[in-house]
């Protein structure tokens, strides 16, 4: 009697769940499509803040030419300003699904230099309280590498 209260419990945990992430998912209409690039292949998404407000308008959009934009502006922010990694820090609490966006952004699409330099500031630039957040990004980093020297 237990083991069945356990698993239906469990499977009545798993469908909310995939119920819940069903609704959040929503189609990129093509008006939408085209708003979400042309704001990110400009250079105003070069601050956490922005990016999280592109990302709260337009994250169903991510995908191509969108998607690699808003992998450049995450390497841009956490290449050219480091210091603000504790905004991210902030932003990824209080919406985890926006640190996924940013560390699945940190991929074989960027300049490898860029990468790198995540990685090694990652390693030996973590600002105290954020060692988690800085694994994290050194381990996508070096994820990103590996995957681009794969490539043919």
């Amino acid at each position: 009697m237990k083991t069945t209260r356990h698993f239906a419990v469990s499977i009545l945990v798993v469908s909310v769940c995939c119920i819940g992430h069903a609704q959040q998912e929503r189609p990129c209409a093509d008006a939408e499509s085209e708003r979400a690039l042309t704001e990110a292949l400009t250079a105003t998404l070069r601050a956490w803040d922005t990016l999280y407000k592109s990302y709260r308008l337009y994250g169903n959009c991510d995908d191509g030419a969108i998607g690699e934009s808003y992998s450049e502006s995450v390497a841009r922010i956490l290449v050219d300003d480091w210091s603000t990694l504790r905004r991210l820090a902030s932003l990824a609490t209080k919406d985890a699904e926006f640190r996924h966006f940013v560390l699945k952004h940190i991929d074989a699409t960027l300049d490898m230099k860029d990468v790198e330099m995540i990685r090694t500031k990652a390693k030996t630039q973590c600002p105290t309280g954020l060692h988690p957040l800085c694994a994290d990004l050194r381990k996508q980093a070096t994820s990103a590498l590996k995957e681009d020297a794969s490539s043919p």
